[in-house]
């Protein structure tokens, strides 16, 4: 019978922001597992079953391929609201330490009973039939085993699990016509990401990647990913970097670094809709690197839209003209604008002190159109210029990103712009565009936020204040 008790009396809720839940409805095949960092890299399987997610502790993982077994140990069932937990267990509780989700899907059983549970796994990163059985039939011990057995013959849907070839790395392609906008398959999103990349590549070279995923689309709930996750194929770029402030406690993080296109297929092969990037890069040894990029966000507050953003966006780039910065605009694909210039600066804190300097200078002037204070309700009816995203810390979605919105039937994308469309727009659509609108753009005008990576123009010093202010 399925029972929370032993879950709820291992864990207090004052101290634990795990879920606590009742017995749920039964009938559901979801499936989730977790790489947990414990006081041992272990990841925890949870099978959906009667209500409440039936669970394992795999020391190594699930197998790769069919071979001798690996011990799983079958702990206490947890509520269904663990499928969606990530985040950090307060050391000295129990199970403390940074849990992230590592992969999510369905499954189909083929055989359940006390001694054994075979199914067959449909997630984003492992899909085949697993076994899991205890040693001794009818001992009372929690220590089973988990064996990857070979697959019966395909279902339908692993016709949608092709093998391809992409720049000499081997990769699989699971669940393609998985709904991950209304409508939109995953494998349209998957073409749009491989025919932007000679685009998109320059603008994710050497910046650490903050991971926006999706397993069950834009319509169920996501979470955000900076480490790569131990079972990341050995040819991905990866750097570990300090995340000093961590909500999760975390030191450093294993960042992937998005720099071949097989790493961009890879990442939205899991779902991964949204590519979030810092201000500066890291060099060929890892290290990190002044800030190279200014970039101010410009977040419309109720009752203002992207309109409102684009001309306080022509404001920006005009202040900043006197000290030779050459800003490009993008609309954020969310409900915003960002525009960016190329910088010069040695020291780390100096962007973020002469971006709020701007973004003072601004609200001043017009106290009723702007304002640079992140408090919402000090937003309504005006544009919130967000200088503190060129604090080092903090990362701003990518120029060709897609965004987990969908307007007009299609997913919505970050998409840079010329000033003329800027002053030229007069209605939110606009300014809103699709995959199709930004290839044909990339097509007709190239990248037109080239000047950002300092392509054709000259990156200035930035000094400590605005000249113009």
């Amino acid at each position: 019978m399925p029972d929370l008790s032993e879950y709820n009396a291992k864990r207090d809720p004052a101290r634990t922001p795990e879920p606590f839940g009742e017995v749920g409805a039964a009938g559901g095949d979801r499936f989730v597992v977790q790489e947990h960092h414990a006081r041992r890299l272990h990841y925890d399987v949870r099978l959906e079953r009667d209500g409440v997610l039936v669970s394992w502790a795999v020391p190594k993982g699930l197998p790769d391929a069919p071979g001798a077994p690996r011990m799983a140990v079958h702990t206490e069932d947890h509520p269904l609201e663990y499928l969606d937990f990530h985040g950090e267990i307060p050391r000295g509780e129990y199970g403390g330490g940074r849990m992230t989700i590592w992969d999510t899907g369905r499954y189909e059983t083929e055989k359940w009973s006390d001694d054994e549970v075979a199914v067959t796994l449909h997630g984003e990163r492992v899909s085949g039939r697993f076994v899991f059985f205890k040693p001794q039939r009818g001992a009372e011990s929690k220590d089973w085993l988990v064996q990857r057995r070979h697959d019966t013959p395909a279902p339908p849907r692993d016709a949608q699990a092709p093998r391809v070839n992409v720049g000499g790395r081997a990769l699989k392609l699971v669940n393609l016509d998985k709904e991950l906008y209304p409508g939109v398959p995953k494998a349209s999103l998957l073409d749009y990401y491989a025919r932007v990349a000679d685009t998109l590549l320059p603008h994710l070279s050497g910046r650490p990647l903050t991971l926006r995923r999706f397993p069950d689309g834009i319509g169920a709930p996501s979470f955000y990913e900076k480490n790569a996750g131990a079972k990341a194929p050995d040819w991905l770029r990866t750097v570990d970097v300090p995340t000093p402030g961590s909500s999760r406690g975390s030191a450093t993080a294993t960042f992937v670094v998005v720099e071949e296109l097989a790493t961009l297929v890879y990442l939205a092969n899991l779902a991964v809709l949204e590519l979030h990037v810092p201000q500066w890069r890291v060099d060929d040894a890892g290290v990190v690197q002044p800030p190279d990029e200014l970039v101010f966000d410009l977040d419309p507050g109720e009752g203002t839209t992207v309109l409102e953003c684009a001309r306080v966006a022509e404001r920006v780039r005009d202040l900043l003209a006197a000290d030779g910065l050459e800003l490009c605009p993008k609309v954020s694909g969310s409900k915003g604008m960002q525009v960016s210039a190329a910088i010069r600066v040695e020291d780390p804190a100096r962007p973020s002190a002469y971006a709020k300097a701007v973004a003072e200078h601004l609200a001043r002037e017009t106290p009723r159109a702007v304002t640079a204070v992140m408090a919402k309700d000090r937003r309504r009816g005006k544009v919130f210029v967000d200088w503190s995203q060129n604090n080092p810390s903090k990362t701003t979605v990518a120029p060709y990103s897609l965004r987990a919105r969908a307007a007009h039937g299609a997913p919505t994308v970050s998409t840079p712009l010329t000033w003329d469309e800027v002053a030229a727009a007069t209605a939110v659509r606009d300014l809103t565009f699709a995959p199709a609108d930004v290839l044909a753009r990339i097509g007709r005008d190239g990248d037109l936020y080239a000047a950002a990576l300092g392509v054709g123009v000259t990156r200035p010093d930035l000094p400590e204040r605005p000249s113009g202010a």
